[in-house]
């Protein structure tokens, strides 16, 4: 059986001895006699780090051992140096560290329950069964913070059986014995495997990204740490640019923003405005169209027309004639075009019509769609001996 270093969670060197390597899928598996390595568990990834020269690729456990999932074979029976990845252990334990205090005031406060938790690759994700508003989660983060400034101590500890019935504590399974609870000074009490940090300074901060109502409850989402400055420094600088966008103060982006909108919205409503004119201008025309022959004809619609529209004018068009109606709009490479017919078989003549327009598309025998590339008088050519 491992013995498990990690109580220490600033233990990031350690000399072993291995004692089992076995092949699997993905490497090798290698058993030590004692290991710093974290084991995936309670909602954290597993460490990474090497063992000598080979790499460790992911930590879990099997059987009550830990297996070092590695990119080599290592001999048993050797010593080796273990080495566990400095960055991604201690951007971990600070996310974790940071949940166990954040949820200790939420708890504290307002008897709520983490019943799900996921320590991510960015940020870290809380569910709790119940429901806060913003202004309770805000307070909840501002007493973390200031926890964070006293620098409370964290402690790991293993109380006997009689112990832990006396104890109150957080837990999300029923636990009688092997116990091991970790307890930041005065503020939370939680059964917990993994590593954290010795003291709420070295968290750095908390902060909570955002929140969500999810089952009944509320679904939280903070950044802690190292991860918080990354977070801050992508959105600082994101807020930059919009700034010089904008050419204004940082305060003042949101109220820039809002008035871009606005005019935006009074934009479009203009345009759209203009559009419907465009149809029924469009429209007219065609109700005033003498086509005594009912021969296949094109409408040229303007550039700014969507399908739909375009779809409205092919619907018109094609009750003026008994060949085909083909409603085409301006793209860059050449037409978007729509032919509609009540007597053509439009799927058949597409196979053909498509390839001789230099432009490819499909449909049904009452309407085709597509693009081609041919010109204007090319296209109302063709279209015309339909």
């Amino acid at each position: 059986m491992t013995e498990r270093l990690y109580d220490n969670g600033l233990l990031f060197e350690f000399d072993a001895v291995v004692t089992a390597c076995a092949e699997c899928k993905g490497g090798f598996e290698i058993s030590l006699d004692r290991s710093a390595f974290f084991p995936e568990g309670g909602g954290q990834q597993g460490d990474i780090g090497t063992l000598g020269e080979a790499r460790i690729i992911d930590t879990y456990e099997k059987d009550g051992e830990v297996l070092h999932l590695c990119d080599r074979a290592l001999e048993e029976g050797s010593r080796v140096h273990g080495e566990i990845d400095k960055s991604t252990r201690l951007r971990r334990m600070q996310s974790h560290s940071g949940e166990h205090l954040l949820m200790g005031f939420i708890h504290r406060l307002h008897g709520l329950e983490n019943v799900g938790f996921r320590l991510g690759s960015s940020d870290v994700t809380l569910d709790l069964n119940g429901t806060l508003t913003p202004e309770q989660l805000c307070e909840c983060e501002q007493l973390a913070n200031e926890a964070i400034a006293a620098d409370v101590p964290i402690t790991v500890s293993y109380p006997d059986s009689e112990a832990l019935a006396a104890l109150t504590y957080r837990s999300k399974l029923e636990m009688t014995e092997n116990v091991r609870i970790v307890t930041i000074d005065g503020i939370d009490v939680c059964a917990c495997c993994a590593p954290h940090l010795p003291s709420t300074g070295r968290i750095g901060m908390i902060k909570i990204v955002s929140q969500e109502q999810n089952r009944g409850g509320t679904r939280v989402h903070i950044v802690c740490g190292l991860e918080a400055l990354e977070l801050f420094r992508r959105r600082l600088g994101q807020n930059a640019e919009i700034m010089h966008l904008l050419s204004s103060k940082p305060e003042e982006t949101a109220s820039h923003v809002s008035r871009l909108l606005e005019e935006n919205r009074s934009l479009k409503a203009k345009l759209a405005e203009i559009g419907r004119r465009e149809l029924e201008k469009i429209l007219d025309g065609l109700d005033r169209l003498e086509n005594s022959e009912r021969r296949s004809f094109c409408v040229f619609v303007p550039e700014d027309f969507t399908e739909d529209t375009m779809r409205k004018v092919a619907n018109k068009a094609v009750t003026l004639t008994d060949g085909a109606a083909a409603v085409l709009r301006p793209t860059a490479g050449g037409y978007s075009c729509i032919i509609a017919s009540k007597a053509l078989p439009l799927r058949q003549l597409a196979r053909e019509l498509f390839p001789a327009l230099g432009g490819r598309g499909g449909g049904s025998d009452e309407m085709i769609q597509g693009s081609v590339t041919a010109g204007r008088e090319e296209i109302v050519g063709y279209v015309e001996r339909l």
